[in-house]
C-alpha cells in the first residue's frame, strides 16, 4: 500500500485533533458539573432531563400559588372570628334586653351597642390584604363589597355566582378557592324563624299593583301561618260601579280562613261607572294571618299577590331589626308581644348567622390544612425530581476525572508521535 507524506502527515495531525477535542469536552463537562452538554452526549438523557426539569418548575409554582393563599386566608380566618365573637356578643344582648326588669333607657343602651357593633361587622366585611383587595369582594377585589344606602341599608355588590371566587392550582388536578364572598358568609342567610315574609307580584298580574311594604302583624296568626305561601286573589265586581274586593287563598288556591272559621277576605277600592278602578286610601294595607302588605297602584280583575316565607335574611338585617325593635317603646301588652317576638325571630337568625359563619371558618381551616399538606408534598416532590434530575444530567466527578488524565495521556502521546513522524525523510540518509 503506498503512503505518500501528506497522509502521514494529515494523519497525525487528525489524532491530535480528536484527542484535543475529547479533552476539552470532558473539561467543559468538569467545569460546569454535568454530563449532558449537548443533546448528542446522551438523547435519551437530554429528553428525561427537559421532562424532568419542567417538573420541577411546575412544582415551584404550585408552592408560590400556595405560599400566596396562605396568609390570605389566615387573613380571612381572624376576620371570620372576629365576625363570630360580635354577633356572638349580640346574641348576649339580645337575651339580656328580652328581661323584663330593664326599662326603656336599659333598652336604648343596648340598641346602641348593637348597632356600633353594626358598624364594626360592616367595616370587618369591607377588611382589605395587604394588596389592597377586598377580601369578600369574589373577583371584584378592587371594589369595596359592601355599601350603605342614605337610609342605613347594607347592600352586596361583589362577585356572585359561579367563578366569583379566584382559585389557585395546588397541583396538576387539585385547586383550592383563596377566599369566600361577602354574599355567603353574610348576606345569604337561611332565615330560620318561619315568621319572615315578603309578597311579590304574580307573573300573571296585568294592572299596575306594586308592594310597598310588608309587615308583621299578630303574633299567634304569623305563628299559625308560619312557612306558608299564601296568594292575595283580586276580584272586580259584576256590575259597575262597586267594591273591589280580595280573597286569601293558599298556594292550591283553596280560601284559607281565620280561627273563628271565617273566610280570609276584603275590599280594596272601587270602580267607577265605567269600570275604572278607583285607588283607596294610600298607604292603607291589607291585614291577614298575621301579615300586613301595604300595595301600589291598581290590580287588574284577578291579579294577584304572593304572600311566601323570606327563604335569605342578611346579618345587618337582623341586627337591625332587634336595634329598632328594642329602641320602640312597650307601651301596652301588644308592643310587648311584638318586642317577644323580634327577640325570638332575632335569636333564631342570628344563630342561624352562626352556623353559616362556622361553616365558613371550617371550610378556611381544611383549605389552609390543604396547603400545609400539600407543601410538604411539593417539597418532597421536588427533592425526588432534583436526585433524579441529577442522577441524569450531574457529572461523576471520579469517573471524569479518570478519564480526563487517559485523555491528557493520549493527547500528550498523539503530539510526540507526530513530532518524530514528522522529522523522517529519505534526504536525511542520502
Amino acid at each position: 500500500m503506498r503512503i505518500s507524506t501528506p497522509q502521514i502527515f494529515q494523519s497525525g495531525l487528525a489524532a491530535m485533533q480528536s484527542a484535543q477535542a475529547k479533552l476539552n469536552h470532558t473539561s467543559l463537562q468538569m467545569s460546569t458539573g454535568r454530563r449532558i452538554l449537548t443533546p448528542s452526549d446522551d438523547p435519551g438523557g437530554a429528553a428525561l432531563t427537559v421532562q424532568l426539569d419542567s417538573a420541577i418548575k411546575a412544582t415551584a409554582q404550585y408552592q408560590r400559588n400556595a405560599d400566596h393563599a396562605q396568609p390570605r386566608l389566615e387573613q380571612e380566618e381572624a376576620q371570620v372570628d372576629a365576625m363570630q365573637t360580635a354577633i356572638q356578643r349580640v346574641r348576649e344582648l339580645v337575651v339580656s334586653g328580652s328581661n323584663d326588669t330593664y326599662n326603656q333607657s336599659n333598652r336604648n343602651i343596648i340598641a346602641s351597642e348593637i348597632r356600633q357593633i353594626r358598624a364594626d361587622l360592616f367595616g370587618i366585611a369591607n377588611t382589605q390584604d395587604a394588596n389592597g383587595e377586598y377580601l369578600f369582594a369574589g373577583t371584584s377585589s378592587q371594589t369595596a363589597p359592601f355599601v350603605m344606602a342614605d337610609d342605613g341599608r347594607v347592600s352586596y355588590i361583589g362577585a356572585e355566582g359561579a367563578g366569583a371566587v379566584r382559585e389557585l392550582a395546588l397541583t396538576s388536578t387539585q385547586r383550592i378557592a383563596i377566599g369566600d364572598t361577602g354574599a355567603h358568609a353574610l348576606m345569604n342567610i337561611p332565615e330560620q324563624s318561619g315568621l319572615l315574609t315578603e309578597a311579590v307580584p304574580a307573573a300573571t298580574n296585568t294592572g299596575t299593583l306594586d308592594v310597598t311594604q310588608v309587615e308583621s302583624g299578630d303574633l299567634d296568626d304569623a305563628l299559625n301561618s308560619a312557612g306558608q305561601t299564601l296568594r292575595i286573589r283580586f276580584n272586580y265586581p259584576g256590575a259597575n260601579p262597586g267594591a273591589v274586593s280580595y280573597q286569601i287563598l293558599d298556594a292550591k288556591g283553596n280560601s284559607v280562613r281565620d280561627a273563628n272559621g271565617d273566610l280570609l277576605s276584603g275590599s280594596y277600592g272601587t270602580t267607577d261607572a265605567a269600570g275604572t278602578f278607583v285607588t283607596p286610601v294610600p298607604n292603607d294595607p291589607i291585614e291577614f294571618a298575621g301579615r300586613r302588605v301595604t300595595l301600589s297602584g291598581a290590580p287588574a280583575d284577578k291579579d294577584e299577590i304572593l304572600s311566601r316565607p323570606v327563604a335569605q335574611v342578611s346579618l345587618f338585617q337582623t341586627l337591625d331589626s332587634i336595634a329598632t325593635a328594642l329602641e320602640t317603646p312597650q307601651s301596652d301588652d301588644a308592643a310587648r308581644k311584638l318586642f317577644s317576638k323580634s327577640s325570638s325571630m332575632a335569636l333564631r337568625n342570628l344563630d342561624s348567622g352562626l352556623d353559616r359563619l362556622n361553616d365558613v371558618r371550617t371550610s378556611v381551616g381544611l383549605r389552609l390544612s390543604t396547603i400545609d399538606t400539600q407543601t410538604n408534598l411539593n417539597e418532597e416532590r421536588r427533592l425526588n425530581l432534583e436526585s433524579t434530575l441529577s442522577d441524569v444530567r450531574d457529572l461523576d466527578y471520579a469517573g471524569a476525572i479518570s478519564q480526563y488524565k487517559l485523555q491528557e495521556v493520549v493527547l500528550q502521546a498523539a503530539q510526540q508521535t507526530y513530532t518524530q513522524v514528522s522529522k523522517l525523510s529519505l534526504f536525511d540518509f542520502l
